[in-house]
């Protein structure tokens, strides 16, 4: 099951093609190389347009999300046994 996080991030990707990819992200003065991102997913919740990145680090799935309009990154949820 999930387990909610929802806390502020520092993220490192790359464009290409005019999409961004998250290659590692901060995240309580750890860094997290991502291996795979498994989801992309785009969202609108009331004003907010945003996109969550599921991916895969070490054998867990971190859900990233960042909001467009304000150009923040949240970890909302890490996958727990």
């Amino acid at each position: 099951m999930y387990q909610t996080i929802s806390e502020g991030i520092a993220v490192l990707g790359s464009y290409r093609a005019g999409h961004f990819k998250p290659l590692r992200f901060a995240w309580r003065q750890r860094t997290y190389h991502i291996e795979e991102i498994t989801l992309v997913s785009e969202s609108r919740n009331g004003g907010v347009r945003g996109r969550t990145y599921s991916v895969l680090v070490k054998g867990t799935v971190y859900r990233l999300f960042f909001n467009r309009d304000t150009e923040e990154w949240r970890l909302e949820e890490v996958w727990c046994e």
